[in-house]
C-alpha cells in the first residue's frame, strides 16, 4: 500500500522534469479604458490638492506660532 503513493510522486516528479519551463508573463499594468485612465489622473490631482492645502495650513500654524513666541505670549512673567 504505500509503494502506491510512492510510486505517484515519482511519475509527477518525472512529468514535471520533461516539461519545459516556461518564462513568467510579463505583466503590463495600465488601465482598461480612457474612464480608468481618467480617472486615475483625477486621483492624482485631489491627492496632491490635499497635500498642497495641507501644506499651506501648516505653514499658518506655523507662522502665527512665530509671531506668538516674538510677543512672548506664552512666557511665564507677563508686563
Amino acid at each position: 500500500m504505500q509503494d502506491i503513493p510512492h510510486a505517484k510522486d515519482q511519475t509527477m516528479r518525472a512529468e514535471k522534469e520533461k516539461e519545459p519551463e516556461k518564462e513568467p508573463e510579463k505583466i503590463i499594468p495600465s488601465p482598461r479604458n480612457i474612464k480608468e485612465s481618467t480617472a486615475i489622473y483625477v486621483f492624482l490631482v485631489w491627492m496632491w490638492a490635499g497635500i498642497l492645502v495641507l501644506i499651506y495650513i501648516l505653514r499658518l500654524k506655523i507662522s502665527e506660532v512665530c509671531m506668538l513666541h516674538k510677543i512672548k505670549f506664552f512666557s511665564v512673567k507677563k508686563e
